[in-house]
């Protein structure tokens, strides 16, 4: 497999030869000078990312891969593993958040229709104040999907 990096848009190109690439690359009007050999350490990050990633980079990809659960999910889950109801919640959120993030997490407790393991405010909840492991709190985020 050759990989080539296109310079301009940062896009890779796989060919399974060398040979295919030229003829990929005779048949471009114009702009095949952006395109370069990508080297092995290149090639290595854009096939496995994981493996260059920071403790937090992982756990925000983490955060961003988990889907998101729908009200009753959520609020099943917080009830059936953390002991949590949605009054608990929004209790625990007016005691510990002031301002723009009180009103931005209350609301996403009272109104929101899904929740999402992005939400800064919702993480900041349920890791740091409420104590809740990650490994936990992921495992708890799946389990919920069969509610």
């Amino acid at each position: 497999m050759k990989y080539y990096l296109n310079s301009n848009d940062k896009m890779v190109y796989a060919f399974d030869s060398e040979e295919l690439a030229n003829k990929w690359f005779e048949q471009l009007l114009e702009g095949n000078e952006a395109f370069r050999i990508m080297t092995d350490k290149e090639i290595s990050r854009h096939l496995q990312p994981e493996k260059y990633m920071t403790k937090s980079e992982k756990l925000l990809r983490k955060r961003k891969d988990a889907i998101c659960l729908a009200r009753h999910q959520f609020l099943t889950m917080a009830e059936l593993s953390f002991d949590k109801n949605k009054d608990a919640l929004i209790l625990v959120t007016e005691k510990n958040f002031e301002g723009k993030s009180l009103i931005k997490l209350r609301n996403y407790l009272q109104e929101s229709q899904s929740f999402s393991l992005v939400s800064e405010e919702l993480w900041n909840l349920l890791t740091n104040i409420l104590k809740i492991d990650p490994d936990k709190l992921f495992n708890s985020w799946e389990e919920a999907q069969e509610f």
